[in-house]
């Protein structure tokens, strides 16, 4: 099965496609990443990172296409890999409109009008479509997911969750990396988010979310401390701490994406990737009023 990808200035261009090179050579896949194709438009700010990036994947084996339409013509699946969300709904039209399976990269978009008009294009079409965070195939995640119950720490009320806060233009505030550790928590208890509060600083964000049957999350979001991802999970019966192995966190997100292509199940919703689109939205607005809550209408 042959993988196209659309957009160079993100260094997931050749990391995913070695890693499905590398499923591949082993005989779990029959999906190859084997096109790419970029309009020239690059929302990455160093330029020498998206030549070596391109190079990466060159020496993978993949060819660059003439033309979107090339691309589209020779693949049966693509990944949106630009970097910015802003640009992933143009991007993705065209095969979506094809009703080929498509992948778009995290942030799914910058707005939530743009989530929505993903969404219809993919029900219009009859294209299965998803996006998804890393962290959302963390095991850690899973395995507190599946803490909750009886036999557990009982029904889960609350979430305490950090993450990194890094920051790009490109998308703007909490949607750049805070998409990581929303997904993390979504992943966890699914969704529900009935309004959110927010707040920024120099090196943080801060932001609470509260669901319509009462959960509630907190989330630090930092810029200083280090690249870690986690979180305590509070339940009625107990509570449950973990800090995320990333070793093998982008090799669980490739083979659902692997499996995705292949015709299996997504690994996450649209509809759920749509609201979290939504949290990040609403966040954002928050923080321009200082932190006023605002409310998840998707």
């Amino acid at each position: 099965m042959k993988i196209g990808a659309i957009g160079i200035d993100s260094s997931h261009l050749p990391v995913f496609s070695e890693r499905i090179k590398q499923l591949a050579d082993a005989g779990e896949t029959p999906c190859r990443v084997t096109h790419f194709w970029t309009d020239g438009k690059h929302d990455w700010p160093n330029q020498s990172d998206i030549d070596n990036w391109k190079q990466q994947t060159l020496a993978l084996g993949v060819q660059e296409a003439a033309s979107l339409d090339e691309l589209l013509d020779a693949v049966d699946g693509v990944m949106v890999l630009a970097v910015s969300g802003d640009r992933h709904l143009d991007l993705g039209r065209p095969s979506l409109e094809r009703g080929v399976p498509t992948y778009i990269d995290k942030p799914l978009a910058c707005t939530l009008d743009d989530a929505k008009a993903i969404q219809r294009l993919a029900e219009t079409h009859g294209a299965r479509c998803y996006s998804a965070s890393s962290l959302r195939f963390a095991g850690e995640v899973h395995a507190a997911r599946a803490l909750a119950g009886d036999d557990g720490i009982g029904d889960l009320v609350a979430i305490d969750a950090f993450g990194p806060g890094e920051l790009n233009d490109g998308a703007p505030g909490l949607l750049h990396y805070g998409v990581h550790t929303i997904e993390m928590v979504d992943a966890i208890w699914g969704g529900g988010v009935q309004r959110v509060s927010a707040i920024a600083t120099d090196d943080r964000h801060l932001l609470d979310m509260q669901y319509t049957d009462g959960r509630y999350a907190r989330l630090r979001l930092d810029r200083k401390a280090a690249y870690e991802f986690g979180a305590t999970v509070h339940g009625t019966k107990g509570v449950h701490q973990f800090r995320v192995d990333f070793g093998p966190v982008y090799g669980n997100l490739v083979r659902g994406m692997a499996r995705f292509f292949e015709g299996g199940e997504p690994p996450a919703s649209l509809g759920a990737i749509v609201e979290n689109v939504a949290v990040m939205v609403a966040g954002n607005r928050s923080i321009e009023q200082d932190g006023a809550w605002q409310e998840i209408a998707v």
